[in-house]
């Protein structure tokens, strides 16, 4: 994406750290530090590895020596795996802000959802069709699982056997799709399949596709907190007619403990401005899925998109703006260097 843009960018391969120590942990830091020793960048702009883990982009935070800015692309995120914290957050919208400041006390600044500009150009009813014919899927509805790479954190297959039972139950009889993370490895996206496996062969494993294409295949987008969930909002913003459903599904105690402690999930904007359906108990998740895959629930998500949803057209050009403004104020830099 990047150099089809025009822009030189390096690949960085560097591991995973699952913790503060280790090997794993070492190499990243001695990464950033090579990067940032290499460069000499006037300013760092990173994003968010998953929760509980560690990526470059937070050894990047912790190595700095300039001023350092998160890219979120969702409310109040923030991974301070190495505790270490950037001088500005730039957010989604005032929600977002509201929740990360209420977290962390930090500058915030909206500029909206710079990765979504680009649906605005986006042929999404032929997307759409294609990849239909290409699953060889000519009527009824289609449910979707997006994976994320939370297998480490307990609770998350429960929550995955929790959906397929429940899916296999619902009067829609649905078509049931499974797009794995990128960072889900393939003994992973193997025991995924198997938990699927154990209680229907009706998923169809879409490895290797784009996400917009695995996301118009389908009328209702599930996963936990996936980003993936948000895209589908976009989408629905984008399209001129009532287009999916996003939902989000946390039917595991022990995992929605956890991942509270880094996310609040109650405070998450998803349910209250009606961008996807927040579902916490697996008693409910069978009406919820059903509404989800109805007419009137796909209407209800793609008119709350509409209404809701912050115009991302001007957010990469508003970020380095200030950006740029920021770092001339902080060390009369003109023309900065960013990682």
């Amino acid at each position: 994406m990047l150099h089809r843009r025009g822009i030189n960018a390096i690949c960085v391969d560097a591991p995973i750290a699952n913790t503060q120590s280790g090997r794993e942990a070492e190499t990243l830091l001695a990464e950033a530090e090579t990067y940032i020793s290499r460069e000499q960048p006037d300013a760092i702009v990173v994003g968010l590895s998953s929760p509980g883990q560690g990526g470059i982009d937070e050894a990047f935070l912790k190595m700095a020596n300039c001023p350092t800015f998160l890219l979120q692309d969702f409310w109040g995120e923030s991974n301070p795996f190495f505790n270490a914290y950037p001088d500005v957050f730039l957010v989604l919208d005032s929600a977002a802000a509201e929740l990360t400041q209420q977290k962390y006390a930090a500058e915030c600044v909206i500029i909206g959802s710079s990765r979504h500009a680009d649906y605005r150009t986006m042929e999404i009813n032929a997307i759409r069709n294609r990849a239909r014919a290409k699953l060889c899927i000519d009527a009824g509805p289609v449910i979707g699982w997006f994976g994320q790479s939370l297998h480490h954190l307990s609770g998350y297959e429960e929550v995955i056997e929790n959906w397929v039972e429940t899916v296999e139950t619902l009067n829609a009889k649905p078509t049931v799709l499974y797009k794995p993370h990128p960072r889900e490895n393939n003994l992973q996206r193997k025991r995924t399949i198997e938990v699927m496996s154990r209680v229907s062969d009706n998923v169809r494993f879409l490895e290797g596709w784009p996400v917009e294409d695995s996301l118009l295949a389908c009328d209702c987008v599930c996963s936990i907190m996936s980003n993936c969930l948000y895209d589908g909002a976009y989408l629905n913003f984008y399209s001129e007619t009532p287009l999916l459903s996003p939902v989000s599904v946390l039917t595991s105690e022990s995992l929605m403990s956890n991942l509270n402690s880094k996310i609040a999930f109650d405070a998450l904007p998803y349910t209250r401005l009606g961008l996807a359906t927040t579902v916490l108990s697996k008693e409910t998740l069978a009406d919820n899925l059903e509404f989800a895959l109805s007419n009137e629930g796909i209407e209800r998500a793609w008119f709350s998109a509409k209404r809701n949803l912050v115009p991302p057209d001007t957010a990469a050009t508003d970020a380095l703006a200030f950006i740029r403004e920021f770092v001339a104020r902080k060390s009369n830099v003109i023309h900065p260097i960013f990682i």
